[in-house]
């Protein structure tokens, strides 16, 4: 994997991982309906982009670990708000895992990057957008003085991500070309 793509899924996991930590930490404060959306969302975000790089990048006997991220992420996303939230999580992580496994196999190989780049791009704003509503609710919902990065500069986040892509150019794979081949 190219050095390119390796820093686009660290930040991904990163991004995640914060909203997730920022969600565990202050679960009592938010609602269940919250945690519900936040475990399938990120659940379904993390198997859909982690699915379609796993797909793009290997063969098809490696696809069962674009379940288990999908999986893992809905999994721990949903267990600070109660079984429904785990099962939630955990179900749209499978799905998300299938759908970004099917899609990183089925996609043409001439322009793999057009795919990882989309894809991460909408998994980026959008977990933006789930942490400027935990953010919110959080603001709503205690007394005390918050630690808010998101809801203060919203737009400053929004516009490095949007600027980062346009200077983002070829996102390289190592992809085995014998695998993507199919006989009828």
């Amino acid at each position: 994997m190219s050095i390119v793509l390796i820093l686009i899924l660290i930040i991904c996991s990163l991004q995640l991982l914060g909203v997730m930590l920022l969600n565990m930490i202050y679960h009592k404060h938010l609602s269940s309906m919250h945690g519900m959306v936040i475990s399938m969302t990120l659940g379904m975000l993390a198997g859909l982009l982690f699915g379609a790089v796993i797909g793009l990048a290997t063969n098809e006997n490696m696809l069962i670990f674009s379940f288990l991220v999908g999986l893992v992420v809905g999994y721990l996303a949903g267990l600070p708000f109660g079984i429904a939230a785990v099962v939630d999580g955990s179900v749209s992580g499978l799905m998300g895992g299938m759908m970004g496994a099917m899609l990183g196999d089925m996609f043409p190989m001439f322009s793999p990057d057009t795919l990882i780049k989309l894809l991460t791009f909408f998994t980026m704003m959008i977990v933006l957008l789930i942490h400027y509503a935990t953010e919110d609710s959080l603001k709503s919902s205690t007394n005390h003085k918050l630690f808010l990065i998101v809801t203060k500069h919203p737009y400053f986040y929004a516009t490095a991500i949007v600027v980062l892509f346009f200077f983002l150019k070829d996102v390289e794979l190592i992809i085995n070309h014998d695998t993507h081949h199919h006989d009828f």
